[in-house]
């Protein structure tokens, strides 16, 4: 393990400068009064003098840093804990190193702080720790910068070393997935549908007509009456399920400052219940609002308001289409608004959800789950219009509200009164609070 000097130096005052004005003053004051007492008394800055004269900081190569994750992926929002590690190979010990870590830009510190001050003994090791919170992407730490100095702080060298160890922070899908057992979970799947055709459940007894299976033959009937019929029954329809993520403008911003926005907490959550339900087996759609389907790197439908559509489909080209449409979503939910400021309470209130569009497309017997912050209207019309068409519905809320700001905490009574709201009109409701795992907020809910 190299590191790179940034620099050595010296200080150019303090107890350098105190020790030699000690000196000179008591041999000038000695030699006045002619005191021997105060020649002695002379040797003891004169000593600490020579030492520091002597002295060097500690060599940056002796040094080996290494920084380690508490787990390289966690969804957005998710504290991680990173620890750097200091190591003393050479054969000095090393008084005084101080550290300072650098972070992702996207990463903001939220316990603890990422620098400290250790003392490092030869063959052993001393370490810091601290927790970070980013959004959605991949993060790169860059490598830390370090001072040492020598041990009566005289002298100092500043550099960069290379740090083994963890890298990058994937702030992604969790590999934590929800059980979802919601009322539009229930019901997703398999459903019988109105059309006559093969299926186990009886629907109905027309004329024979020819080409007809003659397993499907009421030969019971053709013994008593010679007449040739058919046994239709209800055939099963696959009744897919639509997951519809919500990055409008009102739901880009974020409990605090450099905080993962509700959007991208959406996106996150999205993005997991969709692997959920297609481990289930089940046919899943995707919707995204806020997004221009032009915005996709791959060819997707759009809507009447041009957003991507994914109809439901448990094939490789509906997972292709849902991961483009997904990160598309992402880049759009880490964009904070410039005006007013990103903080709940201070989004923008009106950001249309446009239901009509997005029913138009919806299969007539579709369930649908609905990930929104609930943090504007819009958002509480659009599943009420969803459920009020017949299609079960479930929505998933991330909670940001809260906080310092007057703004946050009145915004977190509104978002209180929209889901009790959409409660007392049978709408299934996962209000998930971001300090706790996803999959804990859908068991509460069950």
């Amino acid at each position: 393990m190299t590191a790179a000097d940034a620099g050595t130096g010296s200080d150019p005052g303090g107890r350098f400068d105190a020790a030699a004005f000690a000196a000179v003053t008591l041999l000038t004051v000695g030699a006045v009064l002619g005191n021997g007492l105060l020649f002695v008394a002379a040797v003891v800055p004169g000593v600490y003098l020579v030492a520091e004269a002597a002295a060097s900081p500690p060599s940056p190569g002796a040094v080996r840093v290494e920084r380690s994750l508490g787990s390289t992926a966690v969804p957005p929002g998710r504290p991680t804990t990173v620890t750097l590690t200091v190591a003393n190979e050479g054969d000095r010990p090393i008084p005084d190193c101080r550290l300072v870590d650098r972070p992702p830009e996207g990463a903001t510190v939220v316990e603890g702080t990422a620098r400290g001050c250790v003392s490092v003994r030869p063959g052993e090791t001393a370490s810091i720790s601290y927790a970070v919170v980013a959004g959605h992407g991949d993060h790169e730490f860059d490598d830390p910068v370090a001072r040492f100095r020598s041990l009566s702080a005289a002298g100092w060298r500043t550099a960069r070393p290379s740090v083994d160890g963890d890298a990058t922070l994937s702030c992604r899908q969790a590999a934590e997935t929800p059980a979802v057992r919601s009322a539009a979970r229930r019901r997703a799947g398999a459903r019988a549908g109105d059309s006559p055709g093969r299926g186990v459940e009886f629907h109905s007894v027309r004329e024979y007509r020819r080409g007809d299976d003659v397993s499907r033959v009421d030969w019971r009937r053709y013994a008593k009456t010679g007449d040739l019929s058919t046994v239709d029954f209800r055939e099963p329809h696959a009744a897919g399920t639509v997951v519809v993520v919500d990055v409008r403008r009102p739901g880009r911003v974020g409990r605090a400052p450099g905080r993962p926005t509700a959007a991208t907490l959406s996106v996150d959550a999205a993005g997991r219940l969709f692997e959920r339900l297609s481990a289930a087996g089940d046919r899943i759609g995707l919707s995204a609002l806020g997004v221009a389907a032009a915005d996709v790197d791959v060819p997707v439908a759009g809507d009447r308001a041009d957003r991507p559509w994914v109809p439901p489909g448990d094939g490789e080209t509906t997972r292709t289409r849902t991961t483009a449409v997904l990160e598309a979503a992402a880049d759009v939910a880490a964009e904070r608004p410039s005006r007013p400021p990103p903080t709940v309470g201070d989004a923008g209130r009106r950001a249309p959800a446009r239901p009509g569009a997005l029913r138009a497309r919806l299969p007539g017997s579709a369930a649908v789950v609905v990930v929104t912050p609930l943090l504007d209207e819009e958002a509480a019309a659009l599943v009420e219009t969803l459920a009020g068409a017949d299609h079960p519905v479930l929505a998933v809320s991330p909670d940001v509200t809260g906080g310092d700001r007057p703004g946050g905490r009145v915004a977190g009574v509104e978002r209180r009164l929209r889901l009790e709201r959409l409660r007392a009109r049978g709408v299934e409701v996962v209000d998930w609070d971001v300090a706790e795992p996803l999959s804990v907020a859908v068991e509460g809910s069950a």
